[in-house]
């Protein structure tokens, strides 16, 4: 039989566990938008307009 103890304990383990995926998550996806962010910013700033920024707004919705 699981105990009061027990069940604090798998407890506490499930909330690190999500928090943990949650900050890894966060990390992953801002680093890849802000990795695409500066791609796009160099390429109007080599074309000298924002059609590239409103071709990939069209591409991400």
């Amino acid at each position: 039989m699981i105990s009061m103890e027990d069940l604090w304990i798998y407890l506490g383990i499930a909330v690190v566990c999500i928090a943990i995926g949650c900050a890894g998550g966060y990390y992953g996806f801002s680093l890849h938008f802000k990795k695409r962010f500066l791609a796009v910013a160099d390429e109007c700033r080599d074309v000298d307009s924002i059609e590239p920024l409103i071709d990939e707004l069209e591409r991400q919705s």
